[in-house]
């Protein structure tokens, strides 16, 4: 049945009509330069302002506005005040509405493997909760590009080769493996971690007694979280690529540059790359609307959002989107149970970087939503975790949130979702709508045609990813330039918008057949089986 859009609010249905028609217009805007520079800027500008700017009243660390709460970074920001959490049904019957349906699982109209995989990835270079408090964080609050080069000095310098000899200028360490190039492995053949890579932090939640062979596939890397997949360790790989890549290029070109100019430069022009790709590929992907949005930090020098970044524990809890995940892998012509793909990185080594790119591009994603976490994610207690998480946090509800970001508080279950088993899901569960939980309505709500999350969600990403991306250090006013990044890093940031772009140019085989998007093609199939992964070398990579 069709969910009651009567809540909806007529200033969000006018905005979104608007935005998702009229495509001529967008089209010349996006074609436009001036035009789409201030189309730009309006809407990003627009997008943010739904909700209170940054500094935020509260953190995690207390329930009242305090000097520390306002400055302590060690503890999340929060959107809402600390809410009481009274009467809340079970976390394990909450989570109870998160398991696949007999029927089976639904699959995304949008967006292919590739799109969770970078945002898994990217993610978990700031949205670190500490052990031991959930209420805490580890992160610098930046997008500082820790999964690559480390959290600390002492990671980063763990990871560069720290050489002024000509042709090591400005590199991170790697390996050459079958003529191409890999980080260097984090375990020694004895399964102890190597003793140059000690100031790293392991691999998060590793099982022990691992076995060996597996283990000796994981990478030296900046993030705790790099070697969960392959699809997570390809996306490292091609980053550490492009710094080497590019301190190539800068030695080339600036011969009298220590190791150290070269290295912090690469670096830079590296970290700009990225937040290109999440707003260029990554937003434009989630976004429903017809425009495209640009990497343009010129609108915010002068926006009143323009605060320091400090990200939010509700920022934290809505990114779980554990069911984009398939419960099975299709890879290389085989498929692999979603289960066995974790904390192996042999399936990349044999099969090469582009290969991975291309076989991730083409499998197509869940949909986000209730009643689609994969059975295998749901048995290891993810949502479980992630409920009580929020409530440790002591978070609002649903409909408190839904009023913070500009949507008129629901009245009704049919209002949140036009599917039958969710609208009795959360009758049984909560009872009442206005006992719904943030994490469990974020997930409840139906998706929108050609949006690749649901709509509360896509606000909240694009207020907290928009106004901290584009408040990066680097693209502040008086940074953004030339100067900064050299001439020829310069050139490199202009013409870079996709992690296709970067692919094309960090492997040594012809690419033409490869598909590499966040965004499914109708036309595009499985795809050539390219080699048998378990016995023959891939272009780029060795057999495991």
């Amino acid at each position: 049945m069709a969910r009651d859009t009567s809540r909806d609010g007529f200033r969000n249905k006018l905005r979104y009509y608007v935005l998702t028609h009229f495509g001529p217009f967008w089209r010349l805007a996006n074609r436009w330069p001036w035009l789409g520079r201030r189309v730009n800027r309006r809407l990003i500008d627009n997008a943010v302002l739904q909700t209170a700017t940054r500094p935020n009243p509260f953190s995690t660390r207390s329930a009242y506005t305090s000097y520390e709460s306002l400055t302590d970074k060690q503890w999340f920001g929060r959107h809402l005040p600390a809410a009481p959490q009274k009467d809340l049904p079970p976390a394990r019957e909450v989570a109870e509405l998160f398991r696949p349906r007999p029927s089976g699982r639904r699959l995304s109209d949008k967006s292919t493997v590739l799109f969770p995989a970078f945002a898994q990835w990217f993610t978990d270079g700031f949205l670190l909760t500490a052990e031991g408090d959930v209420r805490k964080t580890h992160s610098s609050h930046e997008i500082d590009f820790s999964p690559l080069y480390g959290e600390k000095p002492s990671e980063s310098r763990a990871l560069r080769l720290l050489s002024d000899e000509p042709g090591k200028k400005g590199r991170l360490k790697s390996q050459t493996l079958n003529g191409a190039e890999f980080p260097p492995y984090l375990y020694a053949d004895d399964g102890t971690v190597k003793e140059e890579f000690r100031p790293l932090r392991p691999p998060l939640r590793l099982p022990p007694g691992w076995p060996a062979e597996r283990k000796r596939t994981l990478f030296a890397a900046g993030g705790e979280r790099v070697n969960t997949t392959p699809q997570t360790a390809m996306l490292n790989v091609l980053f550490l690529r492009e710094h080497n890549r590019l301190a190539g290029e800068l030695e080339r070109a600036y011969p009298g540059w220590d190791d150290e100019r070269v290295f912090q430069t690469a670096r830079a022009v590296n970290t700009v790359l990225l937040l290109k790709v999440i707003v260029e590929e990554y937003i434009n992907h989630i976004s429903p609307y017809h425009f495209q949005f640009r990497a343009d930090p010129s609108g915010a020098w002068r926006a009143r959002w323009n605060r320091p970044n400090w990200f939010a524990v509700e920022f934290n809890l809505l990114y779980r989107w554990h069911s984009l995940v398939p419960d099975d892998i299709e890879w290389a012509g085989q498929t692999v149970p979603g289960r066995a793909w974790l904390f192996d990185n042999g399936p990349l080594l044999r099969a090469g970087l582009g290969p991975a790119f291309d076989y991730t591009s083409r499998q197509r994603a869940g949909e986000v939503g209730l009643f689609n976490t994969p059975a295998f994610l749901h048995d290891l207690g993810v949502e479980v975790n992630s409920v009580e998480q929020g409530r440790a946090n002591e978070l609002g509800t649903y409909n408190d949130y839904r009023e913070a970001n500009g949507y008129p508080r629901v009245t009704a279950f049919e209002q949140i979702s036009g599917d039958p088993d969710v609208v009795a899901g959360l009758r049984r569960v909560y009872g009442h709508v206005d006992r719904v939980e943030f994490y469990v309505g974020l997930f409840a709500e139906d998706p929108r045609p050609n949006a690749a999350v649901p709509a509360l969600i896509g606000r909240m990403v694009a207020i907290d990813a928009f106004s901290q991306a584009l408040l990066n250090p680097l693209l502040s006013e008086h940074v953004f330039h030339e100067g900064t990044f050299s001439p020829v890093g310069w050139r490199v940031i202009a013409g870079t918008h996709s992690l296709g772009d970067l692919v094309r140019r960090n492997v040594t085989e012809d690419t033409s057949g490869y598909f590499i998007s966040m965004t499914r093609r109708a036309d595009i199939g499985p795809g050539p089986v390219r080699r048998d992964p378990e016995t023959t070398p891939g272009q780029d990579g060795p057999p495991a």
